[in-house]
């Protein structure tokens, strides 16, 4: 029986664990993370403007790895050590004959250490309660929110809705250093969602970076400075720092650059957002259903490996994306048609349905979701 770890708690941690469960006398597998509890995170955005209560978004791990037959080891991972095939976490060393890599992805706040103790991140639910939070104390005038990718933009128009429904008018601000929101999609799209910040009040400062923030003020590199403002960073994301410190190739991310079998090296496997898969030349952009996909893949892998079979290659399967906005006047590409309004609304709702691990969490979902 062979010992296989599992880094990271995650949509590919979770689909690898799914998949090795079927073969219990096959393999011995331990999931690692530091937190005790999966979060969905393509719902964190809605925690602020839609409602939902908390728990439908959160599924404790160790039932989940328990209910498998597997072990789970709630700690950080502080060193892989590939020749030894040795996992080092803060009180234990774990050593394996297969290790998949799936620790997802963290907020980047570029060494900055000044922004990250004053701003808000939204990594977590505890992250999105704690900005529900700063906003019921009514102190803040203006919402700075920096970076304007898909989850800045999420968050922007949640907090209009949270505005709305508890009577309040603040002013909410991007700021983005690219001279344009979202601009790897498509120009028709691009437009569609800026004219619907526009729609909102939502002001989009680009070409600009925050450059710090002091007490409740929050200085833009244009001169631009925001008093009685609440700070969200959305600018990036990083790997986990033991995935920085492994001595394999990554990108600028970070992130771990794999063949077509998602191998780092022989016995290491990575999959998620700590992976960099080049497809057609660029890395493959983050997102759940590849998660999901390549944690399955990676565990047949590990089991071909096992039973000296031939590889399953990666074959990215796009179904596409939605832009969700809190006002419903969504967009996004979705099997190759342009899908807007309500109906692309609907769709990430329905596909977040689908992908919520427990029948708990659906239903709590459906009970308090507001459209």
């Amino acid at each position: 029986m062979k010992r296989i770890l599992i880094i990271g708690g995650g949509f590919a941690g979770c689909a690898a664990l799914k998949r090795l469960s079927r073969y219990p006398k096959e393999v011995m597998a331990t999931l690692i993370d530091r937190k005790k509890e999966f979060n969905f995170l393509p719902l964190l955005p809605d925690l602020i403007g839609r409602g939902l209560e908390p728990r439908c978004l959160i599924l404790d791990i160790e039932s989940l790895v328990t209910r498998k037959g597997f072990c789970f080891v709630c700690d950080e991972v502080v060193s892989v050590d590939a020749g030894a095939k040795m996992v080092s976490t803060g009180t234990k060393q774990l050593p394996y004959d297969f290790l998949l890599i799936a620790s997802g992805s963290e907020t980047n706040f570029y060494d900055n250490e000044e922004l990250k103790a004053a701003a808000y991140k939204i990594d977590e639910v505890a992250d999105a309660e704690k900005i529900v939070a700063a906003l019921t104390q009514k102190k803040y005038t203006t919402i700075v929110i920096s970076g304007g990718g898909y989850t800045g933009i999420e968050v922007a128009t949640n907090l209009i809705s949270y505005c709305r429904r508890s009577r309040e008018n603040k002013r909410v601000v991007i700021v983005e250093f690219a001279p344009s929101l979202l601009g790897v999609l498509p120009q028709g799209i691009r437009n569609n969602v800026q004219d619907n910040l526009k729609r909102l009040g939502i002001e989009a400062l680009l070409g600009c970076t925050v450059l710090k923030a002091t007490g409740s003020k929050v200085h833009i590199s244009n001169g631009m400075v925001f008093d009685e403002a609440l700070l969200i960073w959305t600018a990036g994301v990083k790997t986990s720092s033991f995935v920085q410190q492994l001595p394999f190739e990554k990108n600028r991310q970070g992130r771990l650059k794999v063949d077509e079998y998602l191998r780092v090296q022989d016995d290491v496997f990575a999959a998620g957002d700590a992976t960099a898969f080049l497809h057609h030349g660029n890395p493959l952009r983050m997102a759940v259903q590849f998660s999901i996909l390549q944690g399955e893949i990676a565990a047949d892998n590990m089991l071909r490996l096992m039973r000296n079979a031939e590889l399953k290659k990666f074959k990215p399967l796009d179904l596409g994306y939605i832009i969700p906005m809190a006002n419903n006047r969504s967009y996004g590409l979705v099997g190759g048609i342009y899908v807007k309004g309500i109906l692309a609304t609907l769709l990430h709702y329905l596909m977040c349905v689908y992908r919520l691990p427990t029948l708990r969490n659906k239903v709590g979902l459906m009970r308090t979701l507001r459209l």
